[in-house]
Parts: structure tokens; C-alpha cells; sequence
């Protein structure tokens, strides 16, 4: 594993690891996480496929992690920088340092329903989506529905201008984000558009343009990623992409819960992470 820290286009630096193969099978994985997810959470899942012949490579978007500033109070950071600057420079990086290989994502929530809000898509030959969801509150249950509302329509307002910034782990979300992160973020549940109204919004909607393969994959015991959520962003969004729907039941691995973040931890490495290999093919 070597830390590698990235220069996007905009002049921001973010830190990034690569997990190099011993002996390549031609293929590079790029892994973008979910909001509030730091790369660390992600590195024995990049271990792994680094043992089975690929690069592979993680990174944490600006204000995340490693690649925090000294203070979120006043960063310049949105979703608009995370996926037109961080995801492009570190895509770009990848593609200029691997040119021959096959270059793949593997999207965990944001990092797949992102995709089509920046131009780095293009880059790729093949996606692997889990727990992506069309984020609009009222594609979850109802008990949900309140948690989203009460949590992204009122405390993330109030948090964030008494704070300048997001606390997310007081409400169990991960690491803190910046403020205008945190407000997609809101927008992205609170808006019957959801991503796509924020990929218009900072003016690159390039989801129509996205035609390679992609699995999306869907877990029972997501709340976070309903069923019905990852099937209208299958059906209203990647309208032009080559899709295939599974959808995961923990019974049928032997598993008595799997989750939204669970997919990628080393337990699996078994029973569900066999399924990243055989859609890539590699």
C-alpha cells in the first residue's frame, strides 16, 4: 500500500492509497465511498483485489479524513468539488498511470450515485454499484421517511450554521463534512430529483451519457438503500446504461445481516466479495 497524494484541478490536494498486485492481470479498481466514509474503511477490501491481480486504488474526498484541512469552519467543499475535481484528478491520475489496463469503479452509495456528475465516468469500462440509491426520502419506509426528515430538514440546517460545519458523528454518520457537503447531502434526500437535480445544478449531468455495464446491487437489510431506492436509480437515472439488478438476501450467504456498510468487510471475503471477480471477469 502507497500513500499517494493527488493535486486535483482546482489546486486541492487529497491523499489517496494504491494497493499494487504482484503480478497484474491487466485490471485497476478505482473505490469511491459513501458520504462520510473515510478510505480506511475500504483497505482490506483494496488488499484483497490487489491479491487477486489488480491494482486498486482508494482515496477520501476533500475535507474527509486524510484529506481534512486544518478546520471544515468555512471550506470551500460541495458535491460540485468532490466529483467534478477529486473523482476527475484522481480518475485521471489512474487512467494517465495505468494507460493499458482495464479500468473499473466500485461505487458504495454516493460513490455510485454519483457517477454521472462529472465527466470521469467516461474513463471507465465497467461499474459495480452497492447501496446506491435514488435518495428521494419517500422511496424509504416510513419510519425512515421521519428519520430523514427530522435529521436532513431540521438538525443539518441548524447544525451547520450553529457549527460551520456538519457533525455527523453525533447522529452516527461517519466523519464530519463540510457545510455545503452536508447541504447537498440534504438536497439529495430532500429533493424529488435527488442527484440529478444537483448534477444540474453545478452544471455537468452527464447520466445519459453513461452506457457501459453496471451491477447495481441491493442488500434486504439496507435501510440506508432500499430495494425500491436502487430500483428507480436503475430506471430514472442510468436510462442509458447497460444494468443488471441483483438484489442480496443475507439468508442466501448464510448471513444473518449484511447492511448498508457491510459488504465490504474482511468477513465477507467469503461469501459476498466472490461477486466482484465473476462481473468483472477477472
Amino acid at each position: 500500500m502507497k500513500k499517494k497524494h493527488i493535486t486535483t484541478q482546482d489546486g486541492y490536494k487529497i491523499t489517496a492509497h494504491h494497493f499494487e498486485p504482484k503480478k497484474t492481470k491487466g485490471a485497476t479498481f478505482v473505490i469511491s465511498g459513501g458520504v462520510g466514509l473515510p478510505q480506511r474503511f475500504f483497505f482490506k477490501f483494496a488488499q484483497w483485489l490487489s491479491e487477486q491481480g489488480c491494482h486498486a486504488y482508494t482515496f477520501d474526498y476533500r475535507g474527509i479524513a486524510l484529506s481534512v484541512p486544518a478546520s471544515l469552519k468555512g471550506m470551500n467543499a460541495s458535491y460540485k468539488q468532490w466529483t467534478q475535481y477529486d473523482f476527475k484528478s484522481l480518475t485521471d491520475h489512474v487512467r494517465k498511470t495505468h494507460p493499458n489496463d482495464r479500468l473499473y469503479h466500485i461505487g458504495h452509495s454516493f460513490g455510485g450515485n454519483s457517477l454521472g456528475m462529472s465527466s470521469a465516468h467516461a474513463s471507465y469500462d465497467k461499474f459495480l454499484t452497492v447501496g446506491s440509491q435514488f435518495g428521494y426520502f419517500r422511496n424509504f419506509p416510513l419510519h425512515m421517511q421521519l428519520t430523514i426528515l427530522l435529521g436532513f430538514g431540521v438538525l443539518t440546517p441548524l447544525l451547520t450554521s450553529f457549527m460551520g460545519y456538519f457533525p455527523s458523528s453525533w447522529l452516527g454518520l461517519g466523519e464530519p463534512l463540510p457545510k455545503q457537503v452536508a447541504k447537498d447531502w440534504a438536497t439529495l434526500l430532500l429533493h424529488e430529483r435527488s442527484m440529478l437535480a444537483l448534477a444540474e445544478q453545478y452544471g455537468e449531468n452527464h447520466y445519459k451519457k453513461i452506457t457501459q455495464p453496471i451491477l447495481m446491487l441491493s442488500i434486504d437489510d439496507d435501510t440506508f438503500a432500499p430495494k425500491k431506492a436502487v430500483d428507480v436509480l436503475a430506471q430514472r437515472v442510468f436510462v442509458n446504461a447497460a444494468v443488471e439488478r441483483r438484489h442480496l438476501v443475507p439468508k442466501e450467504f448464510g448471513l444473518l445481516k449484511i447492511g448498508h456498510n457491510d459488504f465490504f468487510r474482511k468477513k465477507h471475503q467469503e461469501s459476498l466479495w466472490p461477486i466482484v471477480p465473476k462481473w468483472f471477469k477477472i
